[in-house]
């Protein structure tokens, strides 16, 4: 990896990125199709699952502290698999960007601006990501902890002011799919969000070395998958499951019926802003990710040189990438499958040749210093 200027994020700023980007998005879509009135346990057996991987993620940060995913895997790999496996996790990131900014732009574009062309919405939201991303990590970090507060009082708000209006015969019967169908299908939430996190390493070189990167899944994927909870509840209590699977973009929907009056008559905008800027994060995340991963491949000094050039690609990516809202819709069933490579298969092979390696040199250190 190239020398670039060192930039550092403190544990609680790490904390906030990834509550932010687990939000993100998926706060957007929230209520599984299959499932039904049953997502949110499919929600918790999702979690479940993916506690072990994040557990992966952090034990690489540990056994390689202050080292991005793109350094640990040239480190490991050498130069032609290397460049191979950064490559590949570098796509991951620039389409996982791309894929949010379209779920984004579609969100505004139907909700919000519907009579603003989709592309002007795509770049007015990527020259924000542009800016946070050539502010650097730090920047990230600071605005990150800075809007957690706004971010989780909008949800708690619409959740304690939905109470009067919720159904709760919405949620019954409780396991009518079955367990096997909730287990099953747990595993699209685990893929979207919870293993997307893996974008996080390659950005993991400017996480602190005295911080426990355990702590900051763990922290991060209880914290995220609360909020994420209790507007789950909030959207099938309030919408019901037809009108609540029917809709693209159920949350909205559910906080834009509330009749609350006065001075909150509108807090459906503020929930349209709460949900943007989590999104904001994740594509900003991912932008960083796919540029210093480009930067590793053609060995570029600084990163922040090419975000530009590479967001101009994210919005023609992101344009391109499906004809209709449905087909967006309707990906979110096979990006599991999609991005198994990605979030499984590299991270666990980066981690056991880690795990073999690092041995192997302790245990070289520990004969000469006994000799």
């Amino acid at each position: 990896m190239p020398n670039m200027p060192k930039e550092a994020i403190s544990a609680s700023q790490a904390v906030c990125v990834l509550i932010l980007f687990l939000f993100g998005s998926n706060a957007l879509f929230n209520i599984d199709a299959h499932t039904a009135q049953d997502s949110w346990i499919s929600l918790l057996f999702a979690l479940i699952y993916a506690l072990p991987v994040l557990m992966i993620y952090a034990r690489l940060m540990k056994l390689f502290p202050e080292k991005d995913l793109f350094e640990i895997i040239k480190l490991l790999f050498g130069k032609v698999t290397g460049k191979v496996l950064v490559a590949l996790m570098t796509w991951y990131a620039l389409h996982l960007a791309a894929l949010v900014l379209r779920n984004f732009s579609e969100f505004i574009r139907i909700s919000v601006m519907f009579q603003t062309p989709q592309i002007v919405i795509m770049i007015i939201m990527m020259l924000l990501v542009v800016y946070m991303t050539k502010s650097g990590i730090e920047t990230m970090g600071r605005w990150s902890i800075f809007m957690m507060p706004f971010i989780l009082t909008i949800s708690l708000l619409t959740v304690i002011l939905s109470i009067n209006k919720i159904d709760i015969g919405n949620i019954y019967p409780i396991m009518e799919h079955g367990l096997g169908t909730i287990a099953a299908h747990a595993f699209e939430f685990f893929s979207f969000p919870y293993a997307e996190t893996v974008v996080f390493l390659c950005l993991a070189g400017c996480y602190k070395r005295k911080e426990s990167p355990y702590k900051l899944y763990v922290y991060s994927a209880l914290t995220g998958t609360a909020i994420l909870l209790l507007v789950m509840l909030r959207n099938i209590l309030l919408l019901g499951i037809p009108m609540g699977i029917a809709d693209y973009f159920p949350s909205f929907t559910a906080v834009s019926i509330l009749d609350i009056g006065g001075f909150l008559a509108h807090i459906e905008g503020s929930t349209a802003t709460n949900l943007i800027l989590a999104g904001i994060i994740k594509i900003t995340v991912c932008l960083a990710a796919a540029t210093k991963g480009m930067a590793s491949l053609f060995g570029i000094q600084n990163y922040k040189n090419i975000v530009f050039p590479l967001a101009v690609l994210t919005i023609a990516l992101g344009f391109v990438i499906y004809r209709s809202t449905l087909e967006m819709i309707n990906f979110l069933d096979l990006y599991p499958y999609y991005a198994i490579p990605f979030q499984l298969a590299i991270p666990i092979l980066v981690w056991v040749v880690g795990e073999i390696k690092v041995r192997k040199m302790r245990k070289k250190e520990t004969k000469e210093i006994s000799s």
